[in-house]
C-alpha cells in the first residue's frame, strides 16, 4: 500500500528538501496516487499515496492539524466506527469520513503514546511533534505492515520500505552475519528485530519506537492475551458466533467497491471471499463489474501444482472472476 519514509538529524542540524525526495522518490511503486514531502529543522517526511478507501479519496500525507505535530502512515483502521465515538469528546471536528491517518493523528493527540491501546488494524506510523522535538512510531499487532529504521551516526532514518532506508548516503552494505546464519540455518531470521544488513533494524510486531532527549527506546504494547475458554451450550452456537465475528469483520474491511482476495484452493482464503461475497449481496459495481476479484499464484509447469483448478472450483462456485499469476519464470523474494 502507501509509502513513507523519514528522516531525523538527532544533533539538530536541518535536514533539507533533497535528501527526503529522493528517500520519498523510490517509493514510488507504493504509491501511485500522490508523493508529497515536508521538512523543518531536523525532521522530514515523505509519503506515496495509494488510494484502497472512500476515505482516502481526498486523503493528503505528510498530514497536520495545526502545524505543529505531523504524521505519516500506512495504514487500514478497523473498528473505524468505534474509535471515531471515542474520539468526539476530544475534537470539535467531525471524523467519521475522515482518512484513516487524520484518526491515528487525532488518537495520538487525545491519548498520546497510549493512542495503540486504542488502534485495531493493520498500520505503521511515525508522528514528528515539532513542539517536543519527538518522533514517536507504530507497527501493528499482528505486524501486517513493516517498519525498518537505522540510526547511523546523526542520522534516524526510517521507512515501510527496506531498500528505501538503504538508499540514506550514511547507511551501510555491511551484513548481518547472525541473520544471514539464520537464514542459512532455519530458512528466516530468528530475530525479529533484525535485517540481513548491519545497520538496519526492523521495528517488531506491537512495538513502538519513540526519539526523545537523545535517545532511542523501544517498548512493547501488546502481548497476544491468554484468557479461558468459551464455552457454549450447544455445539451449534460455536458456528453461530464464529460466522457472525468473522462476518463483522471481514464487513468492517468492505470500504471500496473492488474487493481482491488472494485466493488458493483451501480453506481459508474461500471462505474470506464467500463471507465478502455474501456481505455485499450479490451486487455489481455502476459498471456492471463484480466487486469481488480471486487473485491465485499457480505453477504451471516447474512443479507439479492443483491450485488453478481447486481455486477455480471456488471462483466459480461463488460466481466470481478468478486472475492467475503464473510463477515459473519468477525469480526474487521477500525484504529480509
Amino acid at each position: 500500500m502507501s509509502g513513507i519514509a523519514g528522516v531525523l538529524r538527532i544533533d539538530g542540524a536541518p535536514v533539507g528538501p533533497a535528501l527526503i525526495g529522493r528517500l520519498t522518490e523510490s517509493l514510488t511503486f507504493r504509491g501511485p496516487d500522490a508523493q508529497t514531502t515536508w521538512n523543518r529543522g531536523p525532521a522530514a517526511l515523505g509519503h506515496t499515496l495509494l488510494r484502497t478507501t472512500h476515505e482516502s479519496k481526498h486523503e493528503r500525507q505528510p498530514y497536520s492539524v495545526d502545524g505543529t505535530v505531523w504524521i505519516v502512515a500506512d495504514a487500514r483502521i478497523d473498528a473505524r466506527r468505534d474509535l471515531v465515538f471515542k474520539l468526539a469528546s476530544t475534537t470539535d471536528r467531525r471524523l467519521s469520513g475522515a482518512p484513516d491517518v487524520e484518526l491515528i493523528l487525532h488518537a495520538y493527540l487525545a491519548w498520546g503514546e497510549g493512542c495503540v491501546e486504542h488502534l485495531l488494524g493493520d498500520f505503521v506510523f511515525a508522528v514528528w511533534d515539532v513542539r517536543t522535538r519527538r518522533l514517536f512510531c507504530a507497527r501493528d499487532h499482528m505486524g501486517v505492515k513493516p517498519f525498518y529504521y537505522a540510526r547511523v551516526g546523526p542520522w534516524l532514518v526510517f521507512s515501510n520500505t527496506l531498500e528505501c532506508v538503504r538508499r540514506h548516503p550514511a547507511v551501510s552494505d555491511r551484513l548481518n552475519d547472525l541473520a544471514i546464519a539464520d537464514f542459512l540455518l532455519f530458512g528466516s531470521n530468528r530475530d525479529a528485530a533484525g535485517t540481513s544488513y548491519q545497520d538496519i533494524e526492523r521495528l517488531p510486531p506491537a512495538h513502538t519506537l519513540t526519539w526523545s532527549e537523545h535517545a532511542l527506546q523501544r517498548r512493547r504494547y501488546w502481548s497476544l492475551p491468554i484468557e479461558e475458554p468459551v464455552y457454549y451450550r450447544r455445539d451449534g452456537e460455536y458456528i453461530e458466533q464464529f460466522n457472525e465475528l468473522l462476518r463483522n469483520a471481514v464487513s468492517d474491511r468492505l470500504r471500496t467497491d473492488h474487493i481482491g482476495v488472494f485466493m488458493s484452493g483451501g480453506l481459508d482464503s474461500p471462505l474470506l471471499a464467500a463471507t465478502a461475497v455474501d456481505a455485499l449481496g450479490g451486487r455489481t459495481t455502476p459498471q456492471g463489474v463484480h466487486p469481488v476479484h480471486a487473485f491465485t499464484f499457480v505453477y504451471d509447469s516447474l512443479i507439479s501444482d492443483p491450485e488453478r483448478s481447486y481455486a477455480a472450483a471456488a471462483a466459480r462456485h461463488l460466481g466470481i472472476p478468478i486472475h492467475y499469476y503464473v510463477q515459473d519464470e519468477e525469480t526474487g523474494g521477500a525484504e529480509a
